[in-house]
């Protein structure tokens, strides 16, 4: 065979293997657990001056890849007009944090947020945490299945 037709043969090898090696890389990285979906709604009642904290957490499958976790009375300052998460996540650890521009206001309210949480494996267990003013909100584990139907009150 042609010295150039074997360094050809060669070269177009190496370029496939590259090739899927990082489309191997790519594939890894987007099936990381992310947020699909957010909602936020506006206050539900308003408190003066103090904090009622009871909060009650559902975490419910939506699909075989997603998880929703909803919370009924989430409290921020009523002024709040944003409120946008961000996730972090590092093999099956989770870290949602409720990241908004704290405007002064005298009083608090209680928030409906429903978070979708997609990318997720069935069988497998995840260590959730919510974030809220730069605190854990609430922690918990749950093993993702397609009956998953937790809920937790927090006081």
């Amino acid at each position: 065979m042609n010295k150039s037709i074997k360094t050809i043969i060669a070269l177009t090898t190496l370029f496939i293997i590259g090739f899927l090696a990082l489309e191997g890389c790519n594939k890894k990285e987007a099936l990381q657990p992310k947020v699909s979906d957010f909602f936020v709604s506006g206050c539900n009642d308003i408190v003066l001056h103090e904090r009622s904290e009871n909060d009650t957490i559902y975490v419910t499958t939506v699909d075989d890849t997603k998880l929703k976790i909803s919370t009924t009375n989430t409290q921020f300052s009523c002024g709040v007009d944003t409120i946008r998460p961000e996730i972090q996540t590092q093999e099956q650890n989770i870290s949602i944090e409720l990241l908004y521009d704290d405007s002064w206001a005298d009083c608090l309210c209680g928030r409906h947020l429903d978070i979708i949480i997609e990318n997720l494996k069935l069988g497998q267990t995840y260590s959730v945490s919510i974030k809220k003013d730069e605190r854990d909100y609430y922690q918990f584990e749950v093993t993702f299945g397609p009956d998953t139907n937790l809920m937790f009150v927090r006081e």
